[in-house]
């Protein structure tokens, strides 16, 4: 038991620096728009401003992109960690 205790600290040490980090990257995408929203206004495609554009549709595929880029990152520290653990068990699911 001691022995994966060392493994579970690094594991959760690196889930919360993704976590973290992706969440700063959600932050800046938030604030980031907004705040140039008006500068974007001048510009315009299809005949709508830029700026409604960033806010519609940049906005939500950079979401999505902090999403993948969360489960990619997970999937693959799970199973680094789950290798770097032969003694657990189990539980059937993978």
């Amino acid at each position: 038991m001691d022995e994966d205790q060392p493994i579970e600290s690094r594991y959760w040490r690196r889930v919360l620096r993704i976590t973290g980090g992706l969440l700063f990257a959600w932050l800046l995408i938030t604030l980031v728009g907004p705040w140039f929203a008006r500068d974007l206004s001048g510009l315009s495609l299809f005949g709508f401003p830029l700026s409604f554009w960033v806010a519609s549709q940049g906005a939500l595929l950079l979401y999505l992109a902090v999403i993948v880029v969360y489960a990619l990152l997970m999937e693959r520290l799970d199973r680094q960690f789950h290798e770097a653990s032969p003694g657990e068990a189990t539980d059937g699911h993978g």
